[in-house]
């Protein structure tokens, strides 16, 4: 979640962030934005049920006038949503009952400028996973880029150059890399080519456990750059 001067903003939205959010005592209504990289579980499982709980108010009675969500991803987000939320849909009565439509505005992005309003101003790019989105934020008077899954691509480095912020994957160590991911070595090649003055590493797999001490000082040694492999719950303030 980015926190910034008109309100909060979710990078994808995966298994348990509802539930992260509340032990932040953030109400997911004060949510605006969601900007989603690809349509994969780990990266969408939660929007239905935030789509949902706009429905209903701080104590779980009906919500008249539920506050606009906006959700941008790539080509085929709106189709996705369809499947699960129009009238012929798995879950049908978030159209029937509740209306979703009157609030929920879907925006499929590809390259190029893809929002723009007060203090905020958001970039895409296509990057190689799967269909995927990545994205680049200039807020409050910060540069923030977010790769969501990918391969080492150069479409990534050019969207995240020079940022204040990086937020990186590096699934993998390169030894054990699988699918289309970006591991410690290449990732030290993308921060070195972009030059974002903080790292932050994310969406790890089991293969690091017990490694992320590791990881975050092999990254801050060959790159210069301030590296956190960060955790749920963590917080940077800027």
């Amino acid at each position: 979640m980015i926190e910034y001067s008109q309100g909060n903003v979710l990078l994808d939205i995966g298994p348990g962030t509802i539930e992260k959010l509340r032990r932040r005592n953030v109400n997911p209504n004060t949510i605006s934005r969601i900007f989603i990289t690809h349509l994969h579980l780990d990266h969408v499982l939660d929007l239905p049920a935030i789509i949902k709980i706009r429905l209903f108010d701080e104590v779980g009675g009906p919500n008249p006038a539920p506050p606009n969500l906006d959700v941008y991803g790539p080509v085929g987000l709106r189709n996705f949503l369809y499947k699960m939320i129009s009238p012929e849909g798995v879950y049908s009565y978030l159209s029937e009952m509740m209306k979703y439509y009157s609030y929920l505005r879907i925006r499929e992005v590809g390259e190029g400028l893809v929002e723009e309003s007060v203090n905020l101003r958001v970039y895409s790019s296509h990057v190689e996973h799967y269909d995927s989105v990545a994205y680049r934020f200039e807020i409050d008077g910060y540069s923030l880029a977010y790769s969501g899954d990918t391969v080492y691509d150069e479409r990534m480095i050019k969207l995240a150059e020079n940022v204040d912020i990086l937020i990186h994957e590096c699934s993998f160590p390169k030894e054990l890399l699988l699918g289309k991911h970006t591991s410690d070595e290449e990732l030290i090649k993308v921060v070195k080519s972009a030059q974002p003055k903080i790292l932050l590493v994310t969406h790890l797999y089991p293969a690091w456990e017990g490694r992320e001490g590791q990881l975050e000082e092999k990254l801050r040694r060959e790159t210069g750059c301030r590296v956190y492999v960060v955790k749920d719950m963590d917080i940077l303030e800027v």
